[in-house]
Parts: C-alpha cells; structure tokens; sequence
C-alpha cells in the first residue's frame, strides 16, 4: 500500500509539472482566437491534456493556497505579475510553486521510502525538505529576476521614447498621436505598455487614468514623474512641449549619472575575483617549479 501511494505521488508530481510547463507555452492569443471559432464542446474537446485534467486539479490545490496566504502578500505577487508583462496567471504562480515546493519533495520521500522498503535516513529526508524549500524559492526568485529585468529595459528606452514624444508634441501632434507614434517606432516592453493604454484610451477610458495605470503597473520612478508631470501640465494648461523636453533632459542625466556610478564599482567589484582567483594562479605558477626544484634538492 505504501509503495502504491509513493508510485502515485511519484507519478503525479513528475508528470503534472512536465504538462504544466508545456500547457503555460501554449497558451497564446492565436490559439484562443482559433478557440473562440469553435463550439465549447469542440474547444474542450479539443484542449489539450494539461487544460482539461491537470491544470484544474493543481488550481484547486493553488487556490486553496492563496486563500491561506495573506491577502496583501497575494496581491504584491499580483502586482510583481503584472510589471513582470503577465507572464501567467497569479492561480498558475502558485500552482508552479505547489508543484515545485510541495509535491516534488513529497514524491521524494515516497520514492526513498519505496526504495528502503520504510526506511528513511535523516540525512535524506533533510535533503528532501531542503529540495522542497529550493523549490518554493525558485519561482519568486524567478519573478523577481524578471521584474528587475523588464524595469531595466524600460527605463534604458524611456529617453528615446521621451525625445520622440517632445518631438511629436512641438510639431503640432496631439498626445495620444505621439504616444501611438512611441509604440509604432520604439520595440520592446515599453512600446507594448504604450499600446495597451492607447487601446484603453480608444476603448473609452480617460487618458488620466490610463496614464496613472501605465505608472502603477511598470512601477519606474522616471515614469511615475513624467505621468505626473503630463497630467499636471495639462490641467493647468501649461506648454506640454516644455514639461516633455525637462523630463527628457532629466532622465538623461539621471542615466548618465547611473553609468558613472556603475563605473566607479567596477574596480571595488573587481577585487573579490583578483584575489580569489587570479592571484592564487600566479603564485602557483611563479612559486610552483621553484618550490618543486627547492623540494628536490632538499631530497637529495
């Protein structure tokens, strides 16, 4: 019976997070816009395997997880998803990290207790705990790689983006028609935020608050100030030609000044390496036949 439950365990946790990982792939805007030209009984059907039986299963287990997790805590990992570009869903985070962190160590220690027949070492199942919490750790490591990352990139393109604008604003375009022009030009995270305002704003959304949605989700301090300033400048009727030429001006300074604060540490950087590795190599070369000859000769 042991052995039945540890297979099983073994099973479901190898294979849910192996037709996880390919189901997360699939789902793309061109396989739902071929989903909505079916029926509902062709597209669930028609879904594949990791959509209909296991990503259900493993939601429950995630939404039962959420709801034991502190609802401010849930809503920051929310909030990471979304300036992350929305990479998944935050039910799909945490059943990643259900699957990693809770079952994978659970499958190993059924497999250890399968394999010595009940018995298992300290020093295994400490092992095992450690994997499980490796496993939990992962996924929010991952995550916040990937906001640092995706802030960084829209932060190098926030210049240029800033210099088209000023120039689309002072040749007599109208905001929005600048803003489309930043989304057609520029490539990257930033073009594609661009996008998703003007398609709210075109929706019937007020610019204000598509604006202070764009700030609120890339979460970048340069950003937040050029919002503010371009709501500010418009309800008190000053030149917006003149705000986006400071913010540009300023967000150049501000990356320059960065560049020559990464510069200066790159020597202090620099010396953890020059002393774990490289000077221990050239002792051993310059010191090694000689020590060797030394040695030698004291032999004879």
């Amino acid at each position: 019976m042991v052995a039945l439950i540890a297979a099983i365990c073994a099973f479901v946790s190898v294979g849910g997070f192996a037709l996880y990982a390919s189901g997360v792939g699939q789902r793309r805007v061109e396989t739902r816009l071929a989903g909505l030209r079916q029926s509902s009984t062709q597209q669930a059907l028609n879904a594949p395997f990791a959509d209909r039986i296991v990503l259900p299963v493993f939601g429950s287990i995630a939404g039962v997880l959420i709801e034991l997790l502190p609802h401010s805590f849930v809503k920051r990992i929310s909030q990471q998803l979304v300036t992350a570009g929305s990479p998944m869903t935050t039910q799909s985070f945490f059943t990643l990290v259900a699957i990693v962190g809770i079952f994978t160590p659970v499958s190993l220690i059924a497999l250890m207790v399968l394999a010595s027949d009940g018995g298992v070492a300290p020093a295994a199942l400490f092992g095992a705990l450690f994997i499980g919490v490796v496993g939990v750790l992962l996924p929010f490591l991952w995550l916040s790689r990937r906001v640092r990352s995706r802030q960084l990139a829209i932060w190098k393109n926030l210049p240029d983006a800033f210099d088209l604008i000023t120039v689309c604003v002072e040749a007599g375009l109208g905001l929005d028609a600048a803003l489309r022009h930043v989304s057609d030009k520029l490539k990257g995270p930033f073009s594609q935020e661009v996008s998703q305002t003007l398609r709210e704003v075109g929706m019937g959304r007020p610019r204000r608050e598509a604006l202070e949605d764009l700030a609120d989700r890339i979460r970048v301090d340069e950003l937040t100030t050029f919002v503010n300033s371009v709501i500010q400048a418009e309800q008190l009727g000053t030149s917006l030609g003149r705000v986006l030429r400071a913010q540009g001006v300023s967000i150049r300074t501000k990356r320059r000044q960065k560049a020559e604060e990464l510069s200066r540490k790159a020597p202090v950087k620099m010396v953890f390496p020059l002393v774990l590795f490289i000077m221990p190599t050239f002792f051993i070369i310059t010191l090694g036949p000689i020590i060797v000859q030394l040695v030698n000769y004291l032999s004879d």
